[in-house]
């Protein structure tokens, strides 16, 4: 997406500019990954001329975009990288959108990043929204798929370590799914022997769990060659075809 595309999505809608036109959040991700700290002066400017909405609650209550966190976010990243997604997590209202970011960014420093999150914070509900399963989510999507990542050792040891911690204390069905699929991110010594031995109820938590055993006994095979870049981008085509 060109500068001028971005202004001109900026400037159409059927509601008020405020709501952000026609610009998406994945419109800004995208321009800030490419663009670097041109992108984010640009996002800054199309987000003061049109005065995007902050909170995303309006007066009366109805709910919009919160346009502004995430123009925040893609700033943030365009002038400062990773480290300053980083700092962003420390401020509740921003991080899911940081998080947002950093699972786009795709690389062994994002995956540095939300892991030392999470493995330094505690969820503060069990609602998906809360900014610890987003990362914990987020590190699910970077490396628990054959087109995904393929952290270091370092890194799958406290990927383990934190879904161990982490199914230990949770209370839902979602959690415990999310636990089992991000455990495939870490296919090390001690993953399939835990998931093996995990007792799960839910339906999608039995699912996953069959799903977690099968990648994790795949991984670890001498015979499994994690997939060629070419092989991944097939992989993501044929995702997105499924979707």
């Amino acid at each position: 997406m060109k500068f001028n595309d971005l202004a001109r999505k900026a400037a159409k809608g059927s509601g008020p500019l405020s709501y952000g036109g026609a610009v998406h959040p994945e419109d800004l991700i995208r321009f800030s990954l490419a663009y670097g700290a041109d992108g984010a002066d640009e996002i800054e400017r199309l987000c003061e001329q049109h005065g995007w909405h902050q909170d995303g609650v309006l007066a009366d209550g109805t709910r919009v975009t919160p346009l502004a966190r995430w123009a925040a976010a893609c700033i943030a990243y365009g002038r400062g990288g990773i480290a300053s997604l980083k700092q962003l997590l420390a401020d509740r209202a921003l991080a899911i959108f940081a998080i947002a970011v950093l699972s786009e960014v795709r690389s062994e420093s994002s995956v540095t990043v939300l892991l030392d999150y999470c493995m330094s914070t505690t969820p503060l509900s069990d609602e998906p929204d809360d900014p610890f399963w987003r990362a914990l989510g987020a590190l699910n999507g970077l490396t628990s798929f054959d087109d995904g990542l393929v952290p270091p050792q370092e890194q799958q040891k406290k990927l383990q370590e934190l879904v161990i911690r982490t199914f230990s204390n949770s209370g839902t069905a979602y959690q415990q799914t999310l636990c089992l699929c991000a455990l495939r991110g870490a296919p090390i010594e001690g993953s399939l022997e835990w998931a093996e031995a995990q007792t799960v109820n839910d339906p999608g938590a039995m699912r996953a769990r069959s799903t977690a055993i099968k990648s994790l006994r795949r991984r670890r095979s001498d015979a499994y060659k994690p997939p060629s870049a070419e092989e991944k981008r097939q992989i993501r085509r044929q995702r997105a075809l499924d979707v």
